[in-house]
């Protein structure tokens, strides 16, 4: 079987939790990695999701003061989307292109 590990950045704004975890994770960079192992049975090439890790840094000084927890992809995804969805979460302001009106508009 081939596997293959796949490592990206996640920036959260803002503290977060996910459920099955009883802390709360301040705000920051972490670094996920996904490993997943492809289906040699079938003619095309599928990748099975093994287990997903986030790495937390609890003191830059001392690396050796890391975890690492396994997390179910789709929490993560979760929180990362409703942090996301808080910083985008500002209204926005259109201008109206009539000379009678030129207050802004609240876009919604």
């Amino acid at each position: 079987m081939t596997n293959r590990t796949t490592s990206k950045v996640l920036n959260f704004a803002r503290p977060f939790s996910m459920r099955g975890l009883a802390e709360v994770l301040p705000a920051g960079s972490y670094k996920v990695i996904t490993e997943e192992t492809q289906d040699e049975k079938l003619t095309y090439p599928t990748w099975q999701w093994v287990s997903t890790q986030i790495h937390l840094y609890t003191n830059s000084d001392r690396p050796e003061s890391s975890r690492v927890l396994s997390v179910d992809p789709r929490d993560l995804e979760v929180a990362y989307l409703r942090d996301q969805k808080t910083m985008d979460a500002r209204p926005q302001v259109a201008f109206s292109a009539r000379k009678s009106n030129n207050r802004a508009k609240r876009v919604f």
